[in-house]
């Protein structure tokens, strides 16, 4: 019984269930140990900064009012800071005569000032009945010890207030004011004790802690400035006063004093492009979560490791048993429903689950399991390129890799692109050249053009002689098949263009390449024996691509396209419709077409239009107006070859008209059958 428990743990610890629980668990640990870290909570503080922009903006607090000490403030009014403190009686005055709820000063009125001055303001303050003044902390630093000082209002004022209370705000290790906490040293915070006055017989405890339910970025709660209140040729309408709260504190870029620090802060929207919300806003915002019950809370620390290294186990045993795609597949979907949930909790269920560690370790997880993977079937795979990438393109070699299954002879239908290509005059000129002169003037020949056919993920599907063909859509389908073959055909002939220019520097004559490309449906497979095959394409696809670059003889042109073809390129590349052709191979005229290139806005193609005209002239007969289109055409592109063809035909028409019933279609010799 021993020696069998004994078996089952090394089985389980030697196999992929093993493996993936050992997997989830390393994860895991590092996860928990990031969230202890700085790095790790500025992450998910970065998060929480997201979903406070992302989520719906909340609706402006209707019975909050702001007054700030701002530079419009100081603009309008003849005084320094501080100013006169019947500046700041005539403000509660006025507010009061307004019907404020209540008035909060963040603002700390801790030294006496003028006699008369402090009188005037006491006597506002207890008039009024409904003032609350701030009070602070100061840190106290000697060699030995440091400890806060409170710094209260001066007692004058002190006993005139309603109540007074901590002016506090608490930001995170990165400076971002996300959190509030509502007493310090069991003093309460100006928040509390507004909500206190507010909401008298609401119980709530001084140590709850939360997240701000910000009403959105600065300026989100109502605001005026303080000038306006206390102006008497513009007073300030009632109706942003009545029944309201005010709040009255600085709202200035930088302190009021040169010795204290400015009372603004970074709350959690686009902190990290220095927008800053003024200490009295982030105070209303708190007062406002507190009325309206909508602070967020946030799991405690231990439920959330474990829930952390419980959803990173279960997704290495799944992870583990899925293929990389399907993996990959699985972790997005898990992604994204993870930062949904987390998201939507937060949004609308105010609960804040950090979801940035979960999400990284869920990453490493996938990373983890592709890796296994990867060493299990890495070797085969390496067998396989090794065997076969020297024999057939690359598209090859990776469908082979992942379907071994396809060495097996047989086909299947692909939707391709076929070019045909081949040196025109090589089989007369091989009759009077040296063969290691030909050997070297074909691999001169093919090495670029078949490198060009692989840049554009073509399949190299044979050399005949002088010839090549190559397809482009199987075994791996390509939905823009034909475009990439033609683009390949430009580049083709443009490295023609350079190998000419070599070979007349070295004696040797200047071959011509003829292309002909077609689009259409092709059986691909293994065609052969069991002991050597090659990989192909067959079909009428393929027999029309080879009649298409023989075509090119009869018209001087060196790259020809079916109807199939252009339809799908032209709106990409230049393209010239050339003729109908019968050939006694096939029972319907065939309609082909010249590629010209690429659009270039430098590139006038007046001679295309001009060569339209007489297309179409010749076509109906007019044959002394398409005369002269040709001969237009020749004038804006001198030596274009398909206009000295028709313009031959049309003077040869002119002589000897074709039959009545002549449909514009040419009947080619029997050498292109």
């Amino acid at each position: 019984m021993e020696r069998t428990i004994l078996q089952k743990g090394k089985g389980i610890l030697l196999g992929s269930q093993g493996r993936a629980v050992a997997l989830g668990l390393l994860v895991a640990v590092a996860m928990v140990v990031l969230s202890f870290l700085p790095f790790g909570n500025t992450l998910e503080n970065q998060t929480l900064d997201l979903f406070y922009r992302l989520r719906p903006t909340p609706p402006q607090p209707a019975d909050l009012l702001i007054v700030g000490i701002d530079e419009p403030s100081f603009q309008e009014l003849p005084y320094s800071w501080p100013w006169p403190r019947r500046l700041h009686a005539d403000l509660i005055r006025r507010l009061n005569a307004g019907g404020a709820r209540l008035i909060i000063f963040d603002v700390v009125f801790a030294d006496a000032s003028n006699p008369e001055d402090d009188n005037i303001l006491a006597d506002a303050i207890r008039k009024a009945g409904n003032v609350v003044l701030g009070s602070t902390f100061e840190v106290a630093r000697d060699p030995r010890f440091t400890r806060r000082v409170l710094i209260s209002p001066y007692s004058l004022f002190q006993s005139a207030a309603k109540r007074q209370g901590l002016s506090i705000v608490t930001p995170d290790g990165d400076g971002v004011v996300r959190r509030f906490q509502l007493s310090l040293d069991d003093k309460e915070t100006l928040p509390l004790v507004a909500f206190r006055l507010i909401r008298p017989g609401t119980r709530i405890s001084l140590h709850v802690k939360g997240l701000i339910d910000y009403a959105g970025p600065p300026r989100s709660i109502d605001t005026v400035s303080y000038y306006q209140v206390i102006d008497p040729e513009r007073p300030l309408p009632l109706s942003r006063i009545r029944g309201r709260i005010v709040l009255v504190g600085h709202m200035l870029e930088a302190s009021a004093t040169p010795q204290a620090q400015a009372d603004s802060f970074y709350p959690p929207f686009f902190a990290e492009l220095g927008q800053r919300m003024s200490g009295v806003e982030i105070q209303g915002n708190i007062l406002n979560t507190l009325l309206s019950g909508s602070w967020g809370w946030e799991l405690p620390v231990w439920p959330r490791v474990v829930v952390l290294v419980a959803l990173l186990l279960l997704a290495c045993l799944v992870l583990t048993r899925l293929k990389p795609m399907y993996g990959l597949i699985f972790t997005g979907v898990s992604l994204v429903v993870l930062a949904l949930v987390s998201f939507l909790l937060f949004a609308f269920g105010r609960v804040w689950f950090p979801p940035f560690l979960l999400s990284t370790g869920l990453v490493l997880v996938y990373a983890g399991s592709v890796l296994a993977h990867y060493f299990t079937e890495a070797q085969e795979k390496r067998w396989l390129r090794q065997a076969f990438g020297r024999y057939v393109a690359s598209s090859v070699v990776e469908v082979i890799t992942n379907r071994p299954d396809r060495l097996e002879l047989g086909g299947e239908e692909f939707e391709t692109t076929v070019l045909f290509a081949d040196l025109e005059g090589f089989t007369r000129l091989s009759e009077s050249m040296p063969p290691q002169t030909l050997i070297r003037l074909l691999n001169e020949y093919f090495t670029p053009m078949t490198q060009i056919i692989m840049s554009y993920r073509g399949t190299l599907d044979k050399y005949v002689g002088d010839a090549l063909m190559a397809q482009w859509g199987a075994p791996v389908p390509l939905a823009d098949h034909a475009l990439r073959a033609c683009r390949a055909a430009i580049d083709m002939e443009k490295a023609m263009i350079d190998l000419q220019r070599k070979w007349r520097t070295q004696g040797l004559p200047a071959l011509v390449e003829r292309l002909g490309l077609h689009s259409g449906s092709v059986v691909a497979g293994n065609v052969g024996s069991r002991e050597r095959f090659n990989y192909t394409v067959l079909g009428d696809t393929v027999t029309l691509a080879s009649l298409l670059e023989e075509v090119n003889k009869a018209y001087g042109t060196r790259i020809l396209l079916s109807e199939e073809t252009c339809r799908r390129v032209r709106e990409h590349l230049v393209v010239r419709e050339l003729d109908l052709v019968q050939v006694s191979s096939r029972a319907q005229p065939l309609a082909i077409y010249e590629l010209v290139g690429p659009y270039s806005a430098q590139d006038s193609l007046d001679w295309l239009d001009a060569f339209a005209v007489g297309l179409n002239c010749y076509r109906n007969c007019k044959f002394p107006e398409a005369v002269e289109a040709f001969r237009e055409v020749l004038h804006l592109r001198p030596g274009d070859r398909p206009a000295k063809v028709f313009l031959k035909r049309c003077l040869a028409y002119i002589k000897v008209p074709p039959p009545s019933d002549w449909q514009g279609v040419f009947i080619l010799e029997t050498q292109y059958s």
